[in-house]
């Protein structure tokens, strides 16, 4: 917080967090309320996903080759505008598919503003203060997910639902504000032309980087794979088992232990240390998924939710910033566009997966299968490491 500009997209970033928490809530009883289906709700989820992937490549070039400033201003805009319109296209009973449509963009912003946000880090913080800096981008982050939806969000879906999706448009124009307030820092004078494949060059890139490698395909096991695994089946396993209050408790427990692990992250410095973050994360997820699935008392699987939430905050801090400080600076929106490309492409097929498998064997014996993989993959990519030497 001693770095003035990073301050600012900080605040600015924080408003949109909090818009987003408080929309999480409002959002699906708004469109219950519009008498819209849940599968309108799920095609508007999907279109969010889909819109992720395309901004994610367009971003990653945008944010190497032109001002990450600019590209972020625009792209909170946008979801600004986005929120706003979706907002009275409900309130006047629009029909679904330009909801749909609406969200797509909106998704795109989302995809576009990451490798921004991770370029804009890089240059208005020292590289000593990255990891530092993406702490307290993941805590803030957190933070708000826990407190907003059960505060803000309970009293405005009481009020009025639609409302809390006004609330989150006006925080994209606010954190377009605080963006426009940042120098110009940092700029890449680039007068190639622009070209949406040139952001899997960022594969390029991880795949001659020893750590980056060894980082991504860590990611690929436990943000990829069990993570979603969790969000999708958990809430059935423990449900079944202890009620849906105890649900509710667990997803409180799993945000206040990712402000945790964001700050163990920060003050381990996990980032320089890629090969034991991974290791641990993976047999602590895998831990955390056997209490989920097994534990006969409450206080078992709200601390399997707790040490979920530690892992999830730890390793995407510790994650983020070594693409920051391992990727040559002319590439790092190639290498978080190509991250994000893979990961919120993947997600919809793994949340589709996970209700299957945990319908067809069992929400409890699913979780336990998925922490058996955590724990066993990550080992064997320890093992690989230490055999060359990395």
């Amino acid at each position: 917080m001693r770095f003035p500009s990073f301050r600012k997209l900080l605040i600015g970033q924080g408003l949109s967090m909090a818009g987003d928490a408080v929309c999480l809530a409002a959002l699906p009883v708004a469109m219950l309320h519009a008498r819209l289906s849940g599968q309108v709700f799920g095609l508007v989820m999907a279109a969010v996903g889909l819109g992720t992937v395309i901004g994610a490549a367009a971003g990653g070039v945008l944010a190497d080759r032109r001002s990450p400033r600019q590209v972020l201003i625009a792209t909170d805009t946008a979801r600004g505008v986005a929120q706003v319109v979706a907002a009275a296209l409900i309130v006047s009973d629009a029909p679904p598919w330009s909801l749909v449509l609406v969200y797509l963009i909106f998704g795109i912003g989302i995809g576009a503003s990451r490798p921004c946000t991770q370029v804009l880090l890089i240059n208005l913080l020292p590289r000593r203060a990255l990891v530092a800096g993406n702490g307290a981008m993941n805590f803030l982050d957190n933070l708000v997910a826990v407190i907003f939806p059960a505060t803000v969000g309970v009293t405005i879906i009481i009020w009025n639902p639609v409302l809390g999706i006004v609330i989150d448009g006006v925080t994209f124009f606010g954190a377009a504000a605080f963006t426009a307030f940042l120098p110009e820092e940092g700029k890449l004078d680039f007068e190639g032309d622009l070209k949406l494949c040139d952001a899997m060059n960022g594969i390029m890139v991880i795949a001659g980087n020893s750590q980056l490698l060894l980082g991504f395909v860590a990611t690929l096991v436990v943000n990829v794979l069990c993570f979603p695994v969790f969000l999708v089946v958990a809430p059935y396993a423990v449900s079944d088992r202890f009620g849906d209050v105890m649900w509710g408790v667990c997803l409180a427990a799993s945000g206040l232990g990712a402000c945790f692990g964001s700050v163990i992250t920060v003050l381990v410095a996990g980032h320089r240390h890629l090969k034991p973050l991974a290791l641990t994360c993976g047999l602590f997820l895998g831990g955390a998924m056997s209490l989920l699935a097994l534990g006969d008392l409450g206080w078992m699987v709200v601390l399997g939710a707790a040490l979920v939430g530690v892992v999830e905050a730890s390793w995407l801090t510790g994650w983020a910033t070594a693409m920051q400080m391992l990727s040559p600076e002319r590439d790092v929106g190639k290498v978080v566009a190509v991250d994000t490309f893979v990961t919120s492409g993947a997600h919809p097929f793994v949340y589709l997966g996970g209700g299957f498998i945990g319908e067809t064997l069992g929400y409890s014996h699913t979780l336990a299968a998925a922490g058996a993989v955590s724990a066993v993959a990550t080992a064997t990519i320890g093992l690989i490491a230490i055999g060359r030497g990395q």
